[in-house]
């Protein structure tokens, strides 16, 4: 311990404008460190792209995972999602966050890959090498349509997220468990809000369909 910590509260109350300041501050030098790496790794600095891929690879694994319902395709499919961000960095001219540039090469590449799959094809999550629960599927937070998945099996919910179509997946993957606003989920799909609200309400209509359920649609 330093000099003079002894005197620092290790209880209290934290002034609640100064935390949100100093998250605030944090979240501003991280996005500067952020685009520190994108500008080293344009230069062609791998050791800045690692940095990047240490930064994401989990959430574009679980997104992959998610997506593909299957360990090895998800973990294959973030190594392609990253070398073709790798193979393309110089085009990014940050008009845009990185993430939202990586999630759409991530998006693209997942919906490529289902299309690809014969029909009818899916995977189920109740095999032990899936390592997954219902939980690790839902975000943190409650909604109408949250609970309703949480109340059915798990193998039922696999089975009617794996009858969605590409599109329709994407945008619940991204609308539910991403938790990003209509807006957001536009700029990475590269689709009108309204297309977007379009598809995530047919996917639900057959999530409920599926499960035997009747539910409200979410507020965007």
């Amino acid at each position: 311990m330093k000099s003079g910590e002894e005197d620092w509260p290790v209880t209290g109350t934290l002034n609640p404008s100064l935390t949100q300041s100093g998250s605030a501050e944090a979240k501003a030098r991280e996005n500067l460190q952020e685009e520190a790496w994108v500008a080293a790794s344009q230069k062609g600095d791998t050791l800045a792209f690692n940095r990047l891929v240490l930064k994401w690879e989990g959430r574009i694994y679980n997104l992959a995972l998610r997506m593909l319902q299957d360990e090895e395709e998800a973990a294959e499919a973030t190594q392609e999602v990253f070398f073709l961000a790798f193979q393309n960095i110089r085009r990014f001219r940050q008009e845009s966050r990185f993430s939202t540039w990586l999630y759409r090469i991530a998006a693209n590449h997942c919906t490529t890959h289902l299309r690809q799959r014969p029909v009818e094809t899916h995977y189920s999550l109740d095999d032990d090498n899936a390592k997954l629960s219902l939980d690790a599927l839902l975000p943190v937070g409650e909604s109408h349509e949250k609970e309703l998945l949480r109340e059915e099996s798990r193998k039922r919910v696999t089975e009617a997220l794996a009858r969605l179509s590409p599109d329709q997946r994407i945008v619940v993957e991204l609308k539910f468990f991403e938790e990003m606003t209509f807006e957001e989920i536009s700029r990475i799909v590269q689709a009108p809000s309204s297309t977007i609200k379009t598809r995530l309400y047919a996917g639900l209509d057959i999530l409920k369909s599926r499960l035997g359920r009747s539910e409200r649609k979410p507020k965007g």
